[in-house]
């Protein structure tokens, strides 16, 4: 199977907008995004929606930059819970600007939003 590729959502300034969570194609593999260069207005809303706590999970890029993570970042949602992701694309993306996340199943849905 493959990533489920996740479109961002623009969201302007003095408005309301409505966004649409994602789910992963096969969780085994995840969601990847690709930040723009103005990565640092960029974040990640992720969502339980399952009746048991579910982790989701940005993994340590495997082609990044110096400064690249070399741990993976991981966070228990309980039922329910919504939680935001912001990240630094030196960080957490590799060099072509992935990002990829790892939810623990088909619960956790994800919305990017910039």
């Amino acid at each position: 199977m493959a990533k489920k590729t996740l479109t961002p959502v623009k969201a302007g300034y003095n408005a309301i907008t409505k966004v649409a969570y994602e789910t992963a194609t096969n969780a085994a593999d995840g969601f990847e995004l690709k930040l723009k260069s103005t990565d640092e207005l960029t974040f990640i809303l992720v969502t339980n929606g399952g009746s048991a706590a579910k982790t989701i999970t940005v993994k340590a890029p495997t082609k990044g930059s110096y400064a690249a993570a070399s741990s993976d970042l991981s966070l228990s949602l309980a039922a329910n819970d919504t939680a935001v992701i912001r990240i630094e694309s030196a960080k957490y993306a590799n060099n072509d600007g992935t990002v990829v996340l790892i939810p623990e199943s088909a619960d956790v849905k994800a919305v990017v939003v910039m």
